[in-house]
């Protein structure tokens, strides 16, 4: 269930890197693809402001969500906000 209003999405600095690093590997080998895929991911990533708990729960406010495979993004719901932890491959170990 979620609230009546939106919840804000913020990045954290090194969601953002995430963003730019995952741009930048699929961009050495389709620019076009990268772009149109790290739009796509961005898209998902801010849905969360309309439905926060639909992720998988790992505890502490921490939840978990595959947002373009293999891509999942960590982030944690409090206080009418979503905070956007990490981004990573689904093969990368958790950290």
């Amino acid at each position: 269930m979620t609230d009546a209003f939106p919840f804000r999405v913020i990045w954290s600095p090194r969601a953002i890197r995430d963003l730019a690093g995952i741009r930048a590997y699929i961009g050495q080998f389709a620019p076009l693809a990268a772009q149109r895929f790290t739009a796509r991911l961005v898209t998902v990533v801010e849905s969360l402001a309309q439905n926060p708990n639909r992720g998988r729960p790992l505890g502490d406010n921490v939840r978990e969500l595959t947002v373009v495979r293999p891509y999942l993004v960590l982030y944690e719901v409090k206080a009418g906000s979503v905070h956007v932890l990490h981004i990573r491959h689904g093969a990368q170990q958790s950290d």
